[in-house]
């Protein structure tokens, strides 16, 4: 951990936390083939929590945004305490699958502690 948010390891994945100004940028790298496979950047505004993410696999056919985000929400409900998170651009089939519902114009999902 470098920063305020940390850095963390999954069976496939290194995720590079780097402090941004209003939150965090992690970077996805995969293990077996040592190359960056997406990022996700967090902001913060407030109680106000949003997501959003790049990938170099369309459709997250391997999961690592799923892994990924498995780890980071957990991150974020217990340990920044928010309740609720917003999902911005992407797919939304992406979106749907790690529990994120459709509201108005963006994704939300409820956090729990």
């Amino acid at each position: 951990m470098k920063g305020r948010h940390p850095d963390f390891t999954t069976s496939r994945l290194f995720v590079e936390a780097t402090d941004e100004e209003s939150g965090c940028k992690w970077t996805l790298h995969a293990l077996r083939e040592k190359t960056i496979v997406g990022t996700i950047t967090f902001t913060w505004n407030g109680s106000i929590g949003n997501l959003r993410y790049t990938m170099t696999d369309e459709g997250d056919q391997q999961g690592y945004i799923t892994e990924a985000l498995t780890s980071i929400l957990s991150y974020l409900a217990r340990t920044l305490l928010l309740t609720r998170i917003y999902g911005e651009a992407g797919s939304a089939a992406v979106w749907r699958r790690n529990g994120f519902q459709l509201q108005a114009n963006r994704y939300a999902r409820e956090l729990h502690h």
